[in-house]
């Protein structure tokens, strides 16, 4: 029996099948990982709330971006 090797072009495509069969790789579940607080193994169904960092960090983004929007766009009486 002959070994058949496999082009680069078909390791890629065979390595892109696996990785979207896979339901527990990928890029979004790094990010929602990093962004969400764990998923509780217990309670499958339940929604992720965001890390407490995280939420502060955007409250104090959006706080920010008001305050400069307001100061910028305010016309003085």
């Amino acid at each position: 029996m002959e070994t058949r090797y496999q082009t680069v072009g078909e390791m890629y495509e065979r390595l892109q099948l696996m990785i979207r069969q896979r339901g527990d790789t990928g890029f979004r579940l790094a990010v929602r990982d990093a962004v969400f607080e764990p998923r509780n193994p217990f309670e499958p169904a339940s929604k992720r709330r965001p890390k407490p960092a995280l939420a502060i960090i955007i409250s104090v983004f959006l706080a920010l971006a008001f305050v400069f929007s307001y100061f910028s766009f305010h016309h003085g009486a």
